[in-house]
């Protein structure tokens, strides 16, 4: 368990970033991770609104 936010942090990335893979298949895990903790839950939010930014800014056409 992650005990520093910046770790939190890269684990709920982690979550994301696995969770966007179409071959994700570990929906136990990731809700006895979201559950285990009200942070977990918050940290994955925010890893998921960054991954969508992210994914926006690659997909906006690029200035001349």
């Amino acid at each position: 368990m992650p005990t520093h936010p910046s770790d939190l942090k890269e684990v709920a990335r982690d979550w994301a970033i696995r969770v966007g893979d179409p071959a994700f298949d570990d929906w136990d895990a990731l809700t006895r991770w979201l559950e285990a903790d009200p942070a977990h839950l918050a940290a994955y939010e925010a890893a998921v609104h960054s991954a969508d930014w992210a994914a926006d800014a690659l997909r906006a056409p690029k200035a001349p």
